[in-house]
């Protein structure tokens, strides 16, 4: 396989070496979905068995994908039924990534309500009294923090962390100078990052909600009466209440949010072996040990008392001991070559008539990739957009403008209309999301020092010093 990879890399004899490559992928791709689908599935399995949440979507959802896999993963014929098992299981698929989507909405909103209720506590518990405590010490304890490891990426997310917990003490247009200088960092990308950027902040910021977010009654309800609360005027019974209120909710997110992840890998690696039946060679040992320990778990599902799976067939999973990790090392040796292919190689494969086996590994290696969401739209698409050609230029700079002033306009509207406490934790929160935007280590400590000097309100103060403390001892 060195070999033909070789020759694809310098364009020759690709009508053989093409549909070669793409045989052994196939098979590659096949067995680490089976392998991985069997592992994760009991998994599953065992989560639900012990009802680690109660979700009337999770509960729908489970049923929906074990039918498709009981009819479509292992009783799969390659014929229109393989048809219908696509179009199902990408129906669940968006399904599920609809519901994570609502819960990682309240996980923002809570978040935020949440950054404010935190800063209330001191007004009703003692203060914790440091009697060496200087602005200055802090700041120095805080910049070892963030520069005590030398690679830049970890640095730059724990200035992130530290500048969302800090005292907010900014003007409404200090702030819009720094989120333009921070997001011109982006004038030369492209249009798709600038959009995934944005969709970040609109999110996080609670600009923009999916729908269906009354679908979580109990949620909804907690975000209208956190929503109603006087944070500036709040009395120790309503603190505490809405402390308990924040807690369930979190919780439950986080259970809820687990769990769906797990189910939506579950689906991908079963799409994944949906797409490449009519192409991958099952008869292989890893794929049949993993197909049969698949068959009993789907078989225990339709059971209410989820019956333990026999000996001989737990058993099985001490064969599959290393190999995701040796199936995972091949396939990284030669996956790159997927994108020699898809940027110039994709009129040859349709000159050959293999375009409908790349198309199922174009899209099954997004599947198993560790983005569990990633929209398949542009996957399927590949061979049309090639053969249009509709590559319309757009000027990124003007681009970024334009959505910049959109961005301010939305934020400027959301802070008229809400509260200081919540434009606060608005924007630094925004503000973390930014690229760092500080130009050398002074300006950091400047920033830092700036932020706990100029905050008088001993609570807050207090509350932010335990946050960051916590934060720097994890």
């Amino acid at each position: 396989m060195k070999s033909f990879i070789n020759e694809i890399s310098k364009n020759k004899n690709l009508e053989v070496n093409l549909p070669m490559y793409a045989n052994y992928m196939t098979d590659l791709y096949n067995q680490r979905a089976y392998v991985e689908f069997a592992m994760d599935y009991y998994t599953f399995q065992g989560m639900i068995a012990d009802h680690v949440t109660k979700d009337e979507y999770l509960t729908e959802f489970t049923k929906e994908f074990n039918e498709v896999v009981k009819q479509y993963v292992l009783s799969l014929t390659v014929d229109e039924s393989r048809e219908e098992g696509i179009a199902k299981i990408d129906s669940l698929r968006n399904k599920v990534y609809n519901i994570v989507e609502v819960l990682t909405c309240y996980a923002d909103i809570f978040s935020r309500y949440e950054y404010m209720v935190n800063r209330c506590q001191y007004l009703f518990d003692e203060i914790p009294v440091n009697a060496k405590y200087t602005d200055q010490d802090y700041t120095r304890q805080i910049m070892q923090y963030i520069f005590s490891d030398e690679d830049n990426a970890v640095v730059n997310m724990k200035i992130c962390e530290i500048i969302s917990e800090l005292p907010f003490r900014m003007t409404k247009n200090k702030f819009f100078e720094l989120l333009k200088a921070g997001m011109s960092v982006y004038k030369d990308s492209d249009k798709e990052t600038i959009d995934d950027f944005l969709y970040n902040i609109e999110t996080s910021a609670l600009l923009k909600f999916p729908e269906d977010m009354e679908h979580y009654k109990d949620l909804y309800e907690i975000y209208t009466e956190i929503k109603a609360v006087d944070y500036a005027n709040i009395d120790e019974e309503t603190y505490r209440s809405t402390l308990d209120k924040l807690t369930y909710a979190a919780d439950f997110i986080e259970k809820a949010t687990n769990i769906f992840m797990i189910l939506q890998g579950l689906i991908n690696k079963a799409y994944a072996v949906i797409l490449l039946a009519p192409y991958a060679d099952s008869a292989v040992s890893e794929v049949e040990n993993a197909r049969r320990i698949v068959a009993n778990i789907n078989e225990n599902f339709y059971d209410e008392d989820f019956v333990t799976l026999e000996e001989s067939i737990t058993d099985s999973f001490v064969f599959m001991e290393g190999i995701p990790e040796k199936l995972q090392n091949i396939i990284q040796s030669a996956e790159y070559v997927l994108d020699d292919v898809r940027n110039n190689h994709l009129k040859v494969v349709k000159n050959i008539m293999s375009d409908k086996i790349y198309l199922a590994l174009f899209v099954t290696e997004q599947l198993l990739n560790d983005s569990l969401f990633i929209n398949l739209d542009k996957q399927y698409q590949v061979f049309e957009s090639q053969a249009e050609e509709e590559t319309a230029e757009i000027n990124v700079s003007d681009y970024l403008d334009k959505q910049y002033e959109k961005l301010e306009e939305e934020l400027r509207v959301f802070f008229v209309e809400h509260n200081k406490q919540m434009n606060k934790a608005i924007m630094s929160l925004v503000l973390s999301k930014l690229p760092v935007f500080f130009n050398n280590v002074s300006e950091v400590q400047e920033y830092v020092y700036n932020a706990l000097v100029n905050c008088t309100n001993k609570a807050e103060k207090a509350a932010a010093v335990e946050i960051i403390n916590g934060l720097m001892e994890n």
